[in-house]
């Protein structure tokens, strides 16, 4: 079964999210959307938009393993989003540098 639940809380309950990558990019996205729409970088953007290329992803979601800093690769990033897609949380949109998230739950 898929789907979530809104804690009172207000944690996020869901099976979909099997791979902790995938958490970390959806929150990533939900917390860097635009609340309200406007322009940003030239581009008119809605609510709950966002834009990043992969590669800026990949360096906004280092993290420790033991002692050392390490990093998700693009592949397991483009795979994370398209899980993601998958389950309905966000829909990108690939652009000429990058890609445009909305976020749809």
């Amino acid at each position: 079964m898929y789907g979530s639940i809104l804690e009172t809380n207000g944690m996020i309950q869901e099976t979909n999210f099997r791979h902790t990558e995938d958490l970390r990019i959806y929150l990533w996205i939900l917390t860097h959307a635009k609340k309200e729409d406007g322009y940003e970088g030239g581009r008119f953007l809605e609510k709950g938009q966002y834009i990043a290329s992969l590669g800026r992803l990949k360096d906004y979601l280092w993290f420790y393993s033991g002692n050392k800093i390490d990093e998700y690769s693009i592949s397991r990033i483009q795979r994370s989003i398209k899980r993601l897609e998958k389950y309905g949380w966000i829909r990108a949109e690939k652009m000429q540098h990058g890609y445009m998230f909305t976020v749809l739950q």
